[in-house]
């Protein structure tokens, strides 16, 4: 995993073994002309000191690993010191423990954007779910699904989205009817799976699901 994520390595070259030592990182950065006049986050960096800057203050860069990303590059900068720094250093150990401990940080906030990003996007899902629901099937169907409609359909609050897509193109073919064909027809054939994802998602969270 490391060498997926630490793909390129540049020594720059070494300090004694005695130095304090800091890691700063910055994600998804665009242009390696910049990158040294960037804040960087962790470390003695903190989202406040460029290298530019740590440098002025008696850092040296002992190691850069940069990896490629989907919307720009990562850089990990190993910063060491055999001066007293003007900031004190939150972590020393050797390089191993370094890179574990940023990983780790990187890692974890990977899995945050992505558990916020799936919220986000049920967020949105539930809202057209809601449009689309109460446009089209509330007059029938109930305002939580929970009607047989005209007598005949299955509440849609107790169907998957499977159950859902079956029905629906089934009323598109003409092979499925439980009376309701000539209403639903015209509207089956306008409805597109990420309607039915949207109308699924709507009913589960009004139905507490």
């Amino acid at each position: 995993m490391k060498k997926a994520i630490l793909s390129t390595i540049i020594l720059l070259g070494s300090t004694s073994l005695l130095a304090d030592t800091t890691m700063c990182f910055k994600e998804n950065h665009q242009s390696m002309a910049t990158i040294e006049n960037t804040p960087l986050d962790g470390g003695v960096c903190a989202g406040k000191n460029t290298v530019n800057q740590m440098k002025a203050k008696g850092w040296s860069v002992d190691d850069i690993k940069i990896s490629q990303t989907a919307t720009g590059m990562s850089f990990i900068y190993i910063l060491k010191t055999t001066t007293t720094p003007t900031t004190t250093t939150n972590f020393t150990g050797n390089q191993e423990q370094l890179e574990a401990n940023i990983i780790a940080k990187l890692e974890k906030k990977k899995e945050e954007e992505i558990k916020v990003k799936k919220i986000e996007e049920e967020k949105n899902l539930v809202g057209d779910g809601e449009k689309y629901y109460l446009n089209k099937c509330q007059s029938c169907h109930g305002a939580k699904g929970e009607l047989e409609a005209k007598g005949s359909s299955r509440p849609l609050n107790t169907l998957s989205v499977e159950d859902m897509r079956y029905s629906i193109s089934g009323y598109m073919d003409g092979d499925y009817n439980r009376g309701m064909a000539s209403i639903m027809q015209p509207i089956a054939n306008a409805v597109t799976q990420k309607d039915l994802e949207k109308v699924h998602a709507y009913l589960n969270k009004i139905n507490n699901k």
